[in-house]
């Protein structure tokens, strides 16, 4: 029995949510240098607002700021310098909507400063977000983005603003624009990708989210949840064999089942001696239980007398191969010395089969050949047997080992 496919679970999970990013920082009004002045009636209550605000003494500053918004008449500048005065005390106060509402009057006013427009974008961003405004977020955090298009963590308030808002296309499509802005890409972008991929029903999205999650952190719990995907999608034998390998490569072999079904396609596939490792360890592990271990048990007894007949045949498989007359024989060497851990005589047997010309199976016998290069030290020979694999199916199996390869050469990320 396969695992569950719990990533689609799992994943809503990773995301993460966070809300106001890295906080805001004590505003400076805006003025721009040709500004008009402030009108004499409303200069003493603007004054208290600022002299409070220094103080945080935000009760202090909001009654200032109720005693400015009684003062008539007021100009269009005295407005626009109550607002730049008065949103970080509504901040403060927690009324975000108030506080987001005269930012972005204050942001939008003909007197602020073009300059400043960009980045006053990002604490008005950041309020709606606070105030669940997502709608709003996205809008301000987007046109920040603009001309910030590095600043990860604002990408990551506008990605999350549409995924609370339950617009997963526009999630993804942020996350993936942005994720790669950095080197590495930025892991809680791809993870806002994947989140949205799972909303979506997507599965090739999922796994494009997941490629890149372990391309840049191959943590086990990345691979898992990729493997796993991949594993709910296979269907041959000779694939799983290759892709339950890949599992084993990377730590990800953890439960009975998945023992179970490797070390039975194996047995299928003529590798005995491999099957009676797996189930070896997964004894030793305590993976199975119950009925599972007795059939467990059933398995590693056949396994086991399978093995020592290969095992009598290794004396003569050397003087069999240079006496084999066709390419599926050298390659039928090659299986025996890999299922009995003998890879890089294996590697030698695979390859004069395939040389040789007439092999049945040339997908198989090049995957086969990649893994032994890989469990013989020779990641160079096994990228290229790998890229050797042309079936749709099987090379989706293939390109996961190139990956395994390709994390094996780049220093990973720290999570």
């Amino acid at each position: 029995m396969r695992k569950a496919n719990l990533v689609l679970m799992a994943a809503l999970a990773a995301a993460g949510v966070v809300g106001v990013t890295g906080g805001l920082m004590a505003p400076i009004p805006a003025v721009a240098a040709d500004a008009p002045k402030l009108s004499k009636n409303v200069l003493p209550a603007l004054k208290e607002i600022q002299d409070a605000t220094a103080a945080k003494n935000w009760d202090a500053a909001y009654a200032a700021i109720q005693t400015a918004q009684a003062v008539e008449p007021k100009s269009d500048y005295d407005k626009y310098m109550l607002d730049e005065l008065s949103w970080y005390v509504l901040y403060e106060r927690k009324d975000y909507a108030g506080a987001a509402a005269t930012l972005e009057r204050a942001v939008t006013s003909p007197f602020a400063p073009p300059a400043d427009a960009a980045q006053r974008m990002k604490p008005l961003a950041q309020i709606y977000a606070e105030g669940k405004n997502y709608a709003k977020a996205a809008e301000f955090g987007n046109k920040y983005l603009a001309t910030n298009p590095t600043d990860a963590n604002m990408a990551i308030l506008v990605a999350q603003s549409y995924y609370l808002a339950e617009d997963y296309a526009n999630t993804r499509a942020t996350s993936e624009k942005y994720a790669g802005v950095t080197n590495p890409p930025n892991e809680q972008l791809l993870k806002l990708a994947l989140a949205s991929s799972v909303a979506l029903n997507d599965r090739a999205g999922v796994m494009r989210s997941l490629e890149s999650l372990v391309r840049s952190y191959p943590q086990q719990k990345y691979w898992e949840d990729l493997l796993t995907n991949q594993l709910y999608e296979t269907k041959g034998d000779r694939e799983m064999r290759t892709l339950y390998r890949l599992m084993d490569q990377t730590s990800t072999l953890d439960k009975g089942e998945e023992y179970s079904e490797f070390a039975s396609v194996l047995l299928s596939g003529g590798y005995p001696g491999e099957a009676q490792q797996v189930l070896e360890r997964g004894m030793s592990s305590n993976v199975f239980a119950g009925d599972a271990r007795g059939r467990a048990q059933s398995d590693l007894d056949k396994a086991r007398s399978q093995a020592a007949t290969d095992r009598k045949d290794l004396p003569g498989a050397e003087k069999s191969l240079a006496a084999a007359k066709t390419g599926n024989e050298m390659v039928a060497i090659g299986k025996l010395y890999f299922s009995t851990g003998e890879y890089a005589k294996a590697v030698d047997a695979i390859q004069k089969g395939l040389a040789k010309g007439g092999v049945s199976d040339t997908d198989d016998a090049n995957a086969l050949l990649g893994v032994a290069q890989v469990r013989a030290g020779n990641l160079t020979g096994a990228r290229a047997a790998f890229d050797a694999v042309k079936d749709a199916k099987y090379a989706a199996i293939a390109r996961l080992w190139l990956l395994y390869l390709d994390t094996k050469a780049t220093p990973a990320a720290a999570g």
